[in-house]
């Protein structure tokens, strides 16, 4: 579902129909405290995976800096206090045994060799939420370790999406087609690995 309503805003992001985003933007102007309320909703929604969604509406409504600060600090925000609070509630992490999935003890694995790059690249690939959360805290992740690859995962997170939907919404001026194959050429490299793996 969280996958589902972050492809719309993106796509409504993309689109810009003047119908929404002159609403979007006459909403905002008229209240003042539009940045604070927008970043309570991304610390709000990180738990749910649902900040992509808050992201790229975001790129509609404010010029780039502005966007990127305001949806870095609310989802930094979330993030840690999610994390903080399955801390508290989970007590001490527990080693990766046989009960666990085998493609999260391979993580966890990659966790004792190099905690930073697996911690960045999993924070800069899933951006927030529940579950991305319990990995840190269940792989043991240090108060240090995790401040320092949420808030450089998230930032790298919060950058690449608000400039691919501002690329996409470029290309889509220039040609729907364009910018539709532009989207879809991650996910097909994606699969053309998996293909290749599976046939290696």
């Amino acid at each position: 579902m969280s996958t589902l309503l972050t492809l719309l805003g993106v796509a409504v992001a993309v689109v810009r129909p003047e119908w929404l985003t002159g609403a979007l933007e006459g909403a905002v102007r008229e209240a003042g405290t539009a940045p604070l309320v927008y970043t309570l909703l991304c610390a709000l929604a990180a738990p749910f995976h649902l900040n992509g969604v808050l992201v790229a509406l975001s790129s509609v409504i404010w010029p780039l800096p502005v966007a990127l600060t305001l949806s870095f600090v609310g989802s930094l925000l979330g993030s840690v206090l999610t994390a903080g609070l399955l801390a508290r509630l989970g007590g001490a992490a527990p080693s990766p045994g046989n009960g666990w999935p085998a493609w999260f003890r391979r993580l966890s694995a990659g966790v004792a060799r190099r905690p930073l790059v697996v911690g960045v690249l999993a924070r800069a690939a899933l951006g927030t939420g529940m579950a991305l959360e319990a990995f840190f805290v269940l792989t043991g992740y240090t108060r240090r370790q995790y401040l320092l690859v949420t808030t450089l995962g998230l930032l790298v997170w919060v950058t690449q999406a608000l400039v691919g939907v501002m690329v996409l919404h470029e290309l889509f001026r220039v040609s729907p087609g364009l910018a539709v194959l532009a989207a879809l050429a991650p996910l097909l490299v994606v699969a053309l690995a998996v293909r290749l793996r599976r046939v290696r």
